[in-house]
């Protein structure tokens, strides 16, 4: 027995959980012969839309390399560059303020909400100046914003808002999914990273219901360029490839997409197991002194958590002693 083999089986965080769907069409994927940009990433934005639409008319969806490519192409599609500030949480993952750093635009931290660890409406009031441009709040844990104070900020300020959808695939928030906007100057950034409610080997999507802003993430995306290797393959004439953009090499793959759309045939199934496991969770939690539970919406028509992390509150001096018991 190996030293590797001796150890205690760990708990991976956010493992996937795949099935004979995702291996089947993987494969069928693979024996194809096209695994870049192709139709399966065309067939995951019709599908994605549609989920998030909730019966509605699908806002645009254009499928990315990560939610990080998302964040930074939506604020280059809005225009937004150096001399602009974009208001946004310092308790996010680094891609949030990188995203902005990388559009050349000014990062403005406003605190968070302590009961919800997001920003609202009324602190990011606070902070507009002429120079602001756009919003970047975060769904955190998968807990939905105040969209609706975001939304008006943006119609009296003339702003953009970028919701950074990273935890909240599933996330229902004032009766409407996250990822279904309201107006043309919102876009929405998911993540399909390995640890997230719908995971890929990587990627990530915008969802907009500007069709100006969508065709402009379509070329960035992908090197600038007003055709993509599928759209030439599936026609008969010859199609010219013209650079009309400085683009970026942030374009998905069928075979990640391969991964992905099962995934989402599942993932209200995963949302369940998410809350049943968090109510036992409740359950073996309550009464134990130092632990404050965050306290998350009854899932409902309105309101749904989609839960990707599970918080709870510990005072600083037991968090060595958690950790530390945790890992063993």
């Amino acid at each position: 027995m190996t030293t590797h083999d001796a150890e205690p089986a760990r708990i991976v965080f956010g493992q996937p959980s795949f099935g004979v769907e995702e291996e089947d069409l993987l494969l069928s994927t693979l024996r194809s012969g096209w695994i870049g940009q192709g139709p399966l990433v065309q067939q995951f934005e019709q599908k994605f839309a549609e989920y998030v639409s909730d019966g509605e008319d699908p806002p645009f969806v254009r499928a990315v390399s990560s939610c990080t490519a998302a964040l930074h192409l939506s604020l280059l599609a809005a225009g937004i560059g150096p001399g602009d500030e974009v208001i946004t949480t310092p308790f996010t993952f680094v891609a949030t303020i990188n995203a902005i750093e990388h559009a050349g635009a000014t990062p403005v931290f406003v605190d968070i909400d302590p009961d919800t660890l997001s920003i609202t409406p009324e602190a990011v009031a606070a902070a507009i100046t002429p120079r602001t441009r756009a919003i970047m709040p975060v769904h955190f844990a998968g807990r939905g914003l105040d969209l609706a104070g975001f939304h008006q900020l943006v119609r009296e300020h003339d702003l953009w808002l970028v919701e950074d959808a990273a935890h909240a695939v599933g996330t229902i928030t004032q009766g409407r999914k996250v990822g279904n906007p309201v107006d043309e100057r919102t876009l929405v950034c998911f993540s399909f990273y390995p640890n997230k409610n719908l995971a890929a080997p990587e990627g990530g999507a915008i969802a907009t219901r500007n069709a100006e802003v969508a065709e402009r993430i379509e070329v960035l995306r992908l090197h600038g360029l007003n055709n993509d290797a599928w759209k030439r393959f599936v026609v008969d004439t010859y199609q010219p490839n013209v650079a009309i953009y400085a683009g970026y090499k942030y374009n998905w793959t069928d075979l990640q997409a391969s991964v992905a759309l099962p995934q989402l045939a599942k993932l209200e199934g995963f949302l369940a197991v998410r809350e049943q496991v968090a109510a036992w969770y409740d359950e073996a939690l309550a009464g134990i002194d130092g632990i404050q539970r965050f306290s998350r919406p009854v899932p409902s028509a309105d309101e749904r958590h989609a839960l990707h992390l599970y918080q709870i509150r510990v005072p600083r001096e037991l968090r060595h002693t958690l950790l530390t018991d945790l890992r063993a």
